[in-house]
């Protein structure tokens, strides 16, 4: 599984900075030890593809999704770590041993799994950001905007996210909807 160290190696320092999250806002979450230590000692992108943003509050705890979008208490096990380009919060679930997921705001914050731990998470997170970078390369600057990826980039991509995460790759499941819209934009 990819240690904190690698990923800053590979995320780089070329364009978006990676946040460290402080000890405090980790240490009590029911997280793997390991997770807890990714995110204090790598943490995650400020932003990245396909248009995710992250955020890690400047000390205490991470608020829950039922105080940061005023929902019932059930939506207390949430704690937001980020947003989509729709506004939709990335939560760790605490119910479910800090799997990542979306809540879509949209559709009554239905609970989406992204991935089965922070980890994973960084790993697909790289992973996409290649198929980006790679895109760009094969088709110019404004390819991967304007929905033009190549089919075995697609087919790379879905290995690779199937390799890192098999059960986020479900129907259903956050990688298996962009990979259908990736395919759906076509090349």
């Amino acid at each position: 599984m990819l240690s904190p160290k690698v990923f800053v190696a590979r995320w780089g320092t070329d364009d978006v900075p990676l946040m460290r999250f402080p000890k405090k806002a980790v240490e009590r979450l029911p997280l793997s030890e390991e997770d807890k230590a990714f995110l204090v000692l790598a943490g995650l992108p400020e932003d990245a593809a396909p248009f995710l943003a992250f955020e890690a509050p400047e000390s205490g705890q991470l608020p829950t999704v039922a105080e940061h979008f005023d929902q019932p208490k059930a939506f207390a096990a949430y704690r937001a770590i980020g947003f989509d380009g729709s506004g939709s919060p990335i939560a760790l679930d605490e119910n479910s041993n800090g799997e990542v997921v979306l809540l879509d705001h949209e559709n009554k914050f239905a609970r989406i799994l992204m991935n089965k731990s922070i980890r994973q998470l960084a790993e697909s997170l790289l992973a996409f950001r290649n198929l980006v970078k790679e895109t760009q390369e094969e088709f110019g600057e404004e390819a991967f905007l304007d929905g033009r990826t190549s089919p075995a980039g697609r087919k790379a991509l879905r290995q690779e996210l199937t390799r890192i995460d098999g059960d986020a790759m479900k129907a259903g499941c956050f990688w298996h909807r962009e990979l259908q819209n990736l395919d759906a934009d076509g090349g």
